[in-house]
């Protein structure tokens, strides 16, 4: 199992890096109403994201202390337990305590690890800063909850993308839930590929290739 980027195509550097961030879901039982201001926070923080980001992969040469701040800087904008909960859908109900905990624990591994190897591919060590390559065009509330970001990210090489970041507020933050790269969700392609996995082989044969995989990228 590979968290796809094919149903997208391989589009340069962002497309792929930021299939990871792609993949977030979340509930919106609990969650407080988008507002305006929602809309200028959000701007804000996928702007330092990124900018963040950027500045760890073209500072940071020691290979082990990036994958480390790139992973706590990803960590920091997710909610990773509801993630893994809601990317597998109805399954999340059928399994037991003991899959669920090896599921989110291999999830949140692979996921971190999968997207910091993944962003080092495809930026390399001179990338630049992000107003170099990434601007923001705007925002807009939508729906009850969440807040759409649309931003132009522009690679060393290869044609512009249109990013849209989409997140939604919980407890009184914001949470990148899905990325749309030029019109295409990659939440919904990430979530139809889960489906597919547990629909063949189940949740304990979701774990072992999880597993399979994380050791891989060790």
């Amino acid at each position: 199992m590979e968290f796809s980027i094919n149903a997208v195509t391989r589009r340069q550097l962002f497309q792929g890096a930021f299939v990871v961030l792609g993949t977030l879901v979340g509930s919106r039982v609990g969650y407080a109403a988008a507002t305006a201001r929602d809309a200028e926070n959000a701007k804000a923080l996928v702007g330092r994201l990124v900018e963040h980001i950027l500045q760890v992969i073209s500072s940071d040469r020691d290979s082990q202390g990036q994958e480390r701040r790139l992973m706590a800087a990803i960590e920091s904008q997710t909610d990773l337990s509801l993630l893994a909960r809601m990317t597998i859908g109805r399954y999340w109900r059928r399994a037991t305590i003991q899959q669920r905990e090896a599921f989110v624990e291999l999830f949140r591994e692979y996921l971190l690890k999968s997207f910091t190897l993944r962003l080092k591919s495809y930026a390399g060590a001179d990338m630049g800063g992000a107003k170099d390559h990434f601007s923001i065009i705007g925002a807009r509330a939508v729906g009850k909850n969440d807040v759409v970001v649309r931003s132009r990210i522009e690679p060393p090489a290869g044609a512009a993308l249109q990013v849209d970041w989409r997140l939604r507020a919980k407890n009184e933050r914001l949470f990148v839930i899905d990325l749309v790269v030029e019109g295409v969700s990659l939440l919904i392609t990430q979530r139809s590929e889960f489906g597919s996995v547990l629909e063949r082989i189940g949740m304990d044969g979701l774990i072992t290739e999880l597993r399979t995989r994380v050791a891989r990228l060790t």
